[in-house]
């Protein structure tokens, strides 16, 4: 499995993954739209919380770390978020669905999500103002 560490700045571990603050939703807990999470260092701060936004989500899993069995992160990168090149996974999906997606792993402290989706935006702040709504970004 060829697997490419990204947002290593953003997304990062300490031999354990980010600090996952929670996950959003949308459509009343239907559709995961991101997380928002602290970096080892952020020492769970709210002016430091960080986020990363799922665009064209097609599927996702989660497992906690223990039981996942496939955890990527290394020792040779700081990254705790990978895109995986030529996923077994994505390929048992209907490929008119999948145009444009990749599969990402995003290793949590304790949990572990893989995820289709055409991307994975990382940003700084909360995913989910006052409002409930997910901010809009570029």
């Amino acid at each position: 499995m060829k697997t490419t560490a990204i947002l290593e700045d953003e997304f990062h571990h300490d031999g354990k993954g980010p600090s996952l603050e929670r996950a959003i939703w949308s459509h009343g807990g239907i559709i995961l739209k991101g997380f928002e999470y602290y970096n080892p260092e952020d020492a769970n701060l709210e002016e430091k919380i960080k986020n990363i936004a799922l665009i064209g989500l097609e599927a996702f899993s989660m497992a906690v770390e223990d039981v996942h069995g496939n955890n990527l992160i290394t020792e040779d990168s700081a990254a705790a978020i990978f895109k995986i090149d030529d996923s077994p996974w994505l390929k048992q999906f209907n490929p008119a669905h999948m145009d444009g997606c990749s599969h990402y792993q995003l290793v949590f402290c304790s949990e572990i999500y893989d995820v289709i989706c055409r991307d994975v935006k990382a940003g700084s702040g909360r995913l989910l103002n006052d409002e409930m709504q997910v901010v809009k970004s570029d």
